[in-house]
């Protein structure tokens, strides 16, 4: 794989400060692009001038869902910014713990990708894309057999699909399946790779540089390759040190 080909969603470096140090490292590991989150509250302008310095692009962000609500300040920041795909990784915040996000049921996830679906219009009227990114729970089967990321993307056509590879398998899925499933769909990609497939994959001390893990990287690329996928993106959500993460990961793909 080309490391011009290989971005960073930067919420895996965002423990580490000060941020433009963090950049600086990215930009001279030979990354070119990064993934934004929490595009609905950063300071643009400072932001904007941080990506200039370190020559990175950003085409991609993460947004909550709630942020929806304010469609066109979302449209307008990403725009700013240069960002063409906007997407949301989870579903309006519930309870106490990340996990709680998820505790739907089929009715509430069914509404959940309706919500969703019906933000698409001023996105795709102002050239721009709305996607779904997936967690592991998106793939446990409802009482009814039928998964929650079936409930989500059934609604709309043109809602897109940034699939986490990890996540996937660790929801206990074969990525290839969803793969081939919303092949029209994909747009972006992580990476994300884990150590042992026996022990827990929520843990995130078990996460690996990608290609230091059990997963069939080179399996896996060919597979999404035949879909519209643009953005190959490495992410770690804990990692303890963030530049070893980055530099085995390009390095382990570079040799695929």
């Amino acid at each position: 794989m080309n490391k011009k080909d290989i971005s960073l969603q930067v919420y895996t470096t965002r423990n580490f400060k000060p941020f433009t140090d963090v950049l600086n490292f990215i930009s001279h590991s030979g990354i070119t692009n990064i993934e934004l989150f929490g595009l609905e509250t950063i300071n643009l302008n400072n932001f904007k001038k941080y990506i200039n310095n370190y020559k990175l692009t950003c085409k991609s962000s993460h947004v909550s869902f709630e942020s929806l609500i304010d469609t066109s300040d979302i449209i307008k920041r990403a725009k700013s910014l240069g960002i063409q795909n906007i997407i949301v990784p989870a579903p309006p915040k519930k309870g106490n713990n990340f996990e709680d996000q998820f505790s739907l049921d089929e009715e509430e996830w069914v509404s959940f990708g309706k919500q969703l679906s019906s933000y698409i219009s001023p996105f795709e009227d102002s050239g721009l894309t709305l996607g779904y990114h997936n967690h592991s729970f998106e793939f446990k089967p409802l009482p009814s057999g039928k998964l929650p990321i079936q409930c989500i993307m059934e609604h709309n056509d043109k809602l897109k699909f940034e699939i986490d590879l990890g996540w996937t398998i660790a929801g206990g899925a074969n990525p290839i399946t969803w793969i081939d499933q919303y092949s029209d769909k994909i747009i972006a990609c992580h990476l994300k790779d884990f150590f042992d497939e026996n022990k827990d994959m929520l843990n995130h001390a078990n996460q690996s540089a990608v290609g230091d893990g059990f997963i069939n990287w080179r399996e896996l690329l060919n597979s999404i390759r035949k879909t519209n996928c643009k953005l190959f993106i490495l992410e770690h959500d804990d990692p303890v040190d963030y530049k070893n993460y980055i530099l085995k990961s390009i390095k382990n793909l570079e040799e695929l």
